[in-house]
C-alpha cells in the first residue's frame, strides 16, 4: 500500500519578481505549502514568484535526518549535462557554504533544477528564519520569504519518522527483520560510469549511501551517507545503483520478503 498523500498549511499569497538578486525583495508565495508523504522520501514545495513564471523551492531531507537538500526548480530546460557549482545558503545568519548541483530533470516535463546540499544542524537556523537567500557564484542570487517554517520542519521530522517505520530501518534490533538484504553494488559500476564533468576537472572521492530495499530487492530509493565533497559523484552513484543494484531482500520471523534499509561500503571514484 502506498503511503503516499499530501497536507497543506494555510499560507498567505502574494505576488512578487521571479528571479532575485542582492539588491531586489525575496520572492513571495503563490501557493501554499505542500508536504508530500512519499513511498521513498519526504518533501516540501512551494511556488514562488508569478503564476506566469512561479519557481518552486523545495525542502527534503535524508531519511536519517542527517542531511536536507534544499532545491530551486525553475519550469523551463536546464544544462545538458550536470554541472557542479560552488554556492551558500544564508537564513540570515551568515553563509553556509554549499556545492551544488545544477541539471535538468529527467521527466516528462523539463525543469531547470538547483540542488544545495546542508546538514540537519545548519538547516535547524531555518526554524527562526525570515528569509532564505542561495547563493551561487558568478550567477545572481535566490531569495525567498519563509513562512511557518518551525511547523513544516517538524511535519518533515515526523514523516520522516513513518517513513524509518514503513522501510524497517531499525528492524534487525526490534525483530521485525531476522536476515537483513544482501548484496554488493561495487561490482556494478564501470569507468564509463565516471562523470564527465568530475573528469574534466580531475575530481576523486569517496562516497557511502543509505539504500532503500523493496520486498523484491529493487532499489526503490538512494540517499547520499556520506558525501564525497563532489556532488556530481555523489549524484552519478545513485543514478548508477538505483538503475543497476539488486539485492536478496531481507526478510521477516516468517521468511517472508520484507522492505529494508541498506549501508553500502564506501564506493570510490578514481581516475585512472
Amino acid at each position: 500500500m502506498s503511503r503516499r498523500i499530501c497536507l497543506t498549511l494555510a499560507l498567505l499569497c502574494t505576488f512578487a519578481p521571479v528571479r532575485a538578486s542582492a539588491a531586489q525583495r525575496p520572492m513571495q508565495p503563490i501557493s501554499k505549502w505542500d508536504l508530500n508523504y512519499g513511498d521513498a522520501d519526504c518533501a516540501a514545495f512551494r511556488d514562488y514568484g508569478s503564476a506566469e513564471h512561479p519557481v518552486t523551492l523545495a525542502i527534503r531531507p535524508s531519511p536519517n535526518g542527517e542531511t536536507y537538500e534544499i532545491l530551486v526548480v525553475l519550469h523551463s530546460a536546464g544544462p545538458e549535462s550536470a554541472q557542479e557549482l560552488e554556492g551558500s545558503v544564508d537564513f540570515g545568519s551568515g553563509p553556509i557554504k554549499a556545492w551544488l548541483l545544477h541539471y535538468e530533470s529527467q521527466t516528462k516535463s523539463r525543469f531547470d533544477v538547483y540542488r544545495f546540499r546542508i546538514s540537519a544542524a545548519d538547516m535547524a537556523q531555518a526554524r527562526s528564519a525570515m528569509n532564505v537567500t542561495m547563493h551561487i557564484k558568478d550567477a545572481p542570487d535566490f531569495a525567498f520569504t519563509l513562512e511557518s517554517i518551525p511547523q513544516l520542519l517538524s511535519g518533515l521530522e515526523a514523516c520522516n519518522a513513518d517513513l524509518k517505520q514503513y522501510w524497517n530501518m531499525d528492524g534487525e534490533k526490534n525483530g521485525r527483520i531476522t536476515t537483513p538484504a544482501k548484496g554488493d553494488v561495487r561490482k556494478i559500476f564501470s569507468s564509463d560510469d565516471y562523470p564527465a564533468e568530475a573528469m574534466k576537472h580531475y575530481q576523486e572521492g569517496d562516497t557511502q549511501y543509505l539504500l532503500l530495499v523493496d520486498e523484491k530487492g529493487k532499489v526503490a530509493g538512494c540517499h547520499v551517507l556520506i558525501a564525497s565533497g563532489v556532488p556530481v559523484l555523489d549524484a552519478m552513484g545513485c543514478i548508477v545503483i538505483e538503475k543497476r543494484a539488486r539485492f536478496t531482500p531481507a526478510s521477516g520471523p516468517d521468511g517472508k520478503p520484507v522492505r529494508s534499509t541498506v549501508v553500502t561500503p564506501k564506493v570510490r571514484w578514481q581516475m585512472g
